[in-house]
């Protein structure tokens, strides 16, 4: 009997002893912050918008991560985040590895809608216009607009976009039927005198005060057919600070 019990209680440390050592096979990023927010991830794919005045490249971010696992680049190392930063968690039993992709954006546009529609010729005003919805975009390797974002302007027709420096970004606006792009010419305000009909690129038909006016997008001199497109694209965007963007909208 003391036999068997020895063989029973060497038998029950052993199973003791190995279930001890079973290591977690988890690899999830669970968390991360900075001291500004939390990071909003989507699948494997985290975002954050961070204030205009963040030095993104050297933020502190917080990770937490399962239990046992480990985090490359690990939380709370000082991380350049001028571009997307790409994570990798390891299970502790390193079984397991998933990788995820930080993004901090920072706000480079802001956009000013004002709407046109209720001009006049004896009162060429265009209005703020607030709960103006802007669709952004971002073309693809094949050239192709592919849908970002939408933002919507607040009280005083702004809203602000946020995304990188070095890319060129695309949009429409729209609110109640206005739109920024009429028949494929992009409005550029209301003529607001003779003075201000004579100084500007003549248009397909003559031009009236109260009239829209429309971009010359290739810069010949005249607005036609050759300056009709599908979409606005945001100027070229400064290395510092928020470039102004201004839009009007109009119905047809």
């Amino acid at each position: 009997m003391k036999i068997r019990f020895v063989i029973y209680l060497f038998i029950f440390l052993v199973v003791a002893c190995q279930k001890e050592e079973v290591k977690n096979n988890e690899a999830s990023l669970l968390k991360m912050s900075f001291n500004f927010g939390d990071v909003n991830f989507d699948g494997n794919e985290g975002t954050i918008k961070a204030p205009v005045d963040i030095e993104v490249e050297r933020l502190i971010p917080t990770i937490q991560i399962s239990e046992g696992a480990v985090v490359y680049p690990p939380s709370k190392a000082t991380t350049d985040f001028t571009e997307p930063v790409d994570y990798t968690v390891t299970s502790e039993d390193q079984k397991n590895v998933n990788y995820y992709t930080v993004s901090v954006l920072l706000p480079i546009v802001k956009f000013i809608v004002f709407d046109c529609t209720n001009r006049t010729a004896e009162s060429p005003v265009a209005e703020s216009a607030s709960g103006t919805n802007i669709s952004i975009f971002k073309e693809n390797e094949s050239g192709e607009k592919q849908p970002l974002e939408e933002i919507t302007t607040d009280e005083n027709g702004e809203a602000l976009f946020y995304g990188y420096r070095d890319i060129r970004y695309y949009f429409r606006a729209s609110k109640n039927g206005a739109v920024n792009i009429i028949n494929g010419y992009i409005v550029n305000g209301i003529f607001e005198s003779q003075e201000d009909i004579d100084n500007y690129p003549p248009q397909n038909h003559p031009s009236q005060i109260g009239d829209l006016k429309f971009v010359d997008i290739n810069g010949n001199g005249e607005v036609n057919e050759e300056d009709r497109v599908d979409y606005s694209k945001t100027p070229g965007i400064p290395e510092n600070g928020i470039k102004e963007v201004i839009i009007y909208i109009a119905k047809e």
